[in-house]
């Protein structure tokens, strides 16, 4: 026969070898296009064997189902139900090769099939097997069945398999036990034994098989054609493991594994699934090296997972979702990732990466649906506890900024505003109480309007009094300038209120005391009931200055303290210094010139 060419051989990337044990026999395309269509005759296995033997191969597997005979085997003319095929030249030829070498260890299969019954459906096990003559010449018989996963990967290797009762070895261990002369039953155990079987992902009879490399890089790979023209390096396969067996896509013997998405070496393949001969070369592989991938025990897994849940929960609380986005899932993913990909290739730990991505996402979902509801209850308790105190400006300021009203407590600098009105008591044991809510209503909405107007906050009403403060829970450097402002703009309000009263109406006249100075804001309460209030010498001072407007015939009253600031904006009278109830050292007040006083 005259061979058209030579197959091309792959270069292997830094890091990685082939084995030195095990080498294959490759039934690929362009065996398919020399030697003409599958399946070839049999007599062709026949003198690979017999090549194969010559060059010194210690054990020849053959990954190929020989059952039956070859040739026509109709029983034209006989009615015999005992008839049975006679093999055909070929057959007898295989058979010889097989005797021969005595080396050879052929396939057989356990599958189970669904049927439908009257009592119901079935699961059907079919056990198929070589030709007898070949069974009786070859050394022995190995499983070639390959488990799948769920997702149809093949991660694991039986180390044997069961029909009617009787165990059959894979070909994995066979040809690893064979070739080492180690007790089949012994080496099983053994296996078992180093590969951590109990874990729940196995199924205590099988092990993960560790991948050399990807496809076509972990083994010697010879042609078939090649083999059968007896040309090839005898050096091969001296001494070594060599499997027979497809890889050509057109014999669908092709399956995806672990490994397949690191492509074809040096073909530049995105994925590539590998041939059922390699994976058996893989796992034989696997048991020759020790090279078990050592599954992580689930406590262990579920450790890690908690481990990286608290991470993921810590950076959460602390940035907020939208950061912890970035700075949180993304790296804390990427090393789930990462980690265990490493520790997977280089150390041959497998790390179940599902529960750590599980855990890190479902960690991160409702740790941000919780702190969304946390924060939107904290926004509308906020948003109740202040929308009738302060303007909307102001009250936007404190929902973006929800630490302005911290409960603990803080010290501030702010103006306090005190108002009253002149002669309430005796109005109030005079007049029908319908009248008295009506009249104090309005005086306490004109109060309301300016001093949200001018950014103050609303802290209390006691009475006819409101109490009120300026630069508070949101810093205004102009905090004195505005409670003067609002001062001036309420004795204004009230003086056009009096001129549209009627003759029935009671005339409302306020007095309102301004002192600026340290405060101490916060949540002050029991545990049933809270209220934000600020409390100090200044909040003092500013109900006593409210109290003198009435000796010395003033409306507004101010200290130093809210002079001094508001001088540059407002025309400013000294009135002297007067004595303060709780105070050592007399005072100095002002009040504004041109804003009508009162004695």
């Amino acid at each position: 026969m005259v061979v058209a060419g030579r197959a091309d051989y792959l270069r292997l990337p830094s890091g990685l070898c082939r084995s030195s044990d095990i080498a294959l026999v490759t039934i690929d395309e362009e065996s398919l296009s020399l030697l003409g269509v599958w399946p070839w005759p049999r007599s062709f296995h026949a003198q690979v064997i017999d090549n194969l033997h010559k060059a010194g191969a210690k054990l020849i597997g053959v990954d190929l189902l020989l059952a039956g005979v070859s040739g026509d085997v109709t029983a034209a003319g006989t009615d015999d139900l005992f008839w049975e095929p006679k093999p055909s030249p070929d057959d007898r030829e295989l058979a010889r090769a097989l005797q021969q070498a005595g080396n050879v260890i052929l396939a057989m299969e356990v599958a189970s099939e669904a049927v439908a019954g009257r009592e119901g459906d079935a699961e059907l096990i079919v056990g198929t097997f070589p030709y007898a003559d070949f069974e009786d010449a070859a050394l022995t018989l190995a499983a070639v069945n390959l488990p799948e996963d769920l997702d149809g990967t093949i991660r694991r290797c039986d180390t044997s398999v069961s029909h009617q009762d009787e165990s059959f070895p894979t070909m994995a261990l066979a040809l690893a036990g064979l070739y080492n002369d180690q007790n089949l039953q012994q080496l099983s155990q053994q296996v078992l034994s180093q590969a951590h079987t109990t874990h729940p992902a196995l199924t205590g009879k099988d092990f993960l098989i560790g991948y050399r490399a990807p496809v076509g890089l972990g083994f010697s790979r010879i042609p078939y054609y090649r083999v059968l023209e007896d040309d090839f390096d005898a050096g091969q396969v001296a001494g070594r493991i060599v499997l027979i067996g497809p890889t050509a896509r057109s014999l669908q013997d092709l399956k995806p594994t672990p490994v397949s998405m690191r492509g074809v070496g040096g073909r530049g393949e995105a994925v590539a699934p590998m041939p059922g001969v390699e994976i058996i070369a893989h796992a034989t592989d696997t048991v020759l090296q020790s090279r078990y991938i050592r599954p992580l025990t689930p406590g262990a897994t579920a450790g890690l997972a908690v481990l990286f849940c608290v991470v993921m929960a810590a950076i959460l609380v602390r940035l907020r979702p939208l950061m912890g986005l970035g700075l949180g899932w993304l790296p804390l993913t990427a090393i789930a990732v990462l980690v265990t990909f490493e520790l997977f290739w280089s150390r041959r730990l497998w790390i179940p990466v599902v529960p750590l991505l599980l855990g890190i996402s479902l960690t991160y979902t409702f740790g941000t649906v919780y702190l969304e509801l946390t924060a939107e209850r904290q926004r509308r308790r906020l948003h109740q506890a202040w929308a009738q105190r302060v303007s909307p400006e102001v009250l936007a300021v404190i929902l973006s900024n929800p630490g302005l009203t911290e409960v603990k407590g803080r010290p501030v600098t702010a103006t306090v505003f005190f108002s009253d009105l002149q002669g309430f008591t005796s109005f109030c044991d005079s007049s029908p109480p319908e009248q008295v809510v009506e009249q104090i209503n309005k005086y306490l909405t004109i109060a309301t309007q300016v001093i949200r107007k001018h950014g103050g906050t609303l802290h209390k009403f006691i009475g006819d009094g409101v109490m009120a403060v300026f630069g508070d829970p949101v810093f205004q450097p102009d905090h004195a300038q505005r409670a003067v402002a609002a001062s001036v703009e309420m004795q204004q309000k009230l003086a056009q209120l009096r001129e549209t009263q009627g003759a029935e109406d009671w005339p409302m006249f306020a007095r309102i005391g301004l002192h600026t100075g340290k405060l101490v804001a916060g949540d002050i309460g029991s545990k049933d009931m809270l209220e934000y209030t600020v409390m100090g010498d200044t909040v003092s001072i500013a109900s006593r200055l409210e109290g003198i407007n009435k000796e010395l015939g003033t409306v507004i009253l101010m200290s130093q303290a809210t002079a001094q600031q508001a001088q540059h904006s407002f025309a400013l009278q000294s009135l002297g210094k007067v004595e303060v109830r709780g105070r050592e050292e007399p005072l100095e007040v002002y009040t504004i010139e041109g804003v009508g006083n009162y004695a």
